[in-house]
């Protein structure tokens, strides 16, 4: 009964120290979004943390780990991708794949209320975690939103999305490892608590910014990594009035193919505060951070959020 007894305490205490090792990213800290990039070259990268496909193998991961760099790792959660391996595990969970998501052809919508689909995404943070990712993004959390998804005879809601989530951010936990929240401002409050880190595309670049909506995430001192998109832009887009008084991690791109070329936002130099990337962490501009690589088509640019 004794080494019975000591073996579940050591387990639990196994356990416990897992959860409480796991990466937490903090404000401030550069990043790159390159799940677009195959080619993404992690000796010439700049940033602290980088954003890749799931898909990269354990070595390439340790390699990334070798220069430095924190890892997370992308995968969609609320739609099915083509190219995933697993994909014919989700056509035999009766209605969960359903209509094309028509922004990305390439992707069909799920019924994110099937129970067969947990299992599904458990796997796929399990092998994030046995290639020892630092965190994992679920994309596409915001289909009820969707004009494919609203013309379902029993579309998703609003909470049916916050009960998934909360789900998300429990089996990441769960299992040792870090998640981030992926755009999804629309629940920012009622799930925050659930997620480590968020990742957010064009929230200083709408017709309404809405970064602000990140403050009170960011006051419990967790990581907005940002990306804003050159070809989005209008002429009345004010990245240093979206972002004053808020240290979001922002970085700009050409376009939404999510290649290594860019450049980190440095609110200081560039608007006279400190917004985005500290000052002592946004040394390289946008010469140095930039590199040319081609995208294929294994991986995606991720989507932005209507």
């Amino acid at each position: 009964m004794k080494f019975i007894l000591s073996t579940a305490i050591l387990v639990s205490l196994l356990f416990a120290n897992n959860v409480e090792a796991r990466w937490k990213p903090t404000p401030g800290m550069t990043w790159n979004y390159v799940i677009g990039d195959d080619n993404f070259n992690v000796h010439s990268e700049k940033a602290q943390v980088i954003d890749v496909d799931y898909n990269k193998s354990a070595s390439t991961i340790k390699e990334y780990h070798n220069a430095g760099k924190k890892v997370i790792c992308y995968f969609s959660g609320g739609t099915l991708e083509k190219f995933r391996n697993d994909k014919a595990q989700y056509y035999k969970v009766n209605g969960l794949v359903r209509n094309k998501y028509e922004d990305w052809s390439d992707e069909n919508w799920l019924d994110i209320r099937k129970e067969g689909l947990k299992p599904l995404i458990k796997n796929r943070m399990k092998e994030a975690v046995s290639k020892n990712c630092d965190a994992i993004e679920v994309d596409n959390l915001d289909g009820y939103q969707q004009s494919e998804v609203k013309s379902w005879s029993n579309p998703l809601t609003k909470s049916d999305t916050i009960a998934f989530a909360k789900w998300l951010g429990n089996t990441a936990h769960e299992l040792g490892i870090s998640i981030g929240l992926k755009n999804a401002l629309f629940m920012i409050n009622e799930v925050g608590n659930y997620f480590d880190f968020a990742i957010n595309e064009s929230c200083a670049t709408l017709s309404n910014p809405e970064c602000h909506l990140y403050k009170n995430f960011l006051n419990q001192g967790k990581a907005v990594f940002g990306i804003s998109y050159k070809s989005r832009m209008s002429k009345s887009t004010n990245l240093c009035s979206s972002l004053k008084g808020l240290n979001i991690s922002m970085i700009v791109k050409k376009s939404q193919d999510l290649e290594q070329a860019g450049y980190i936002f440095d609110g200081k130099s560039e608007c006279g505060f400190s917004a985005g990337s500290s000052s002592s962490s946004s040394s390289s501009s946008s010469s140095s951070n930039k590199t040319t690589n081609t995208k294929t088509n294994e991986s995606k640019p991720a989507k932005v959020e209507k």
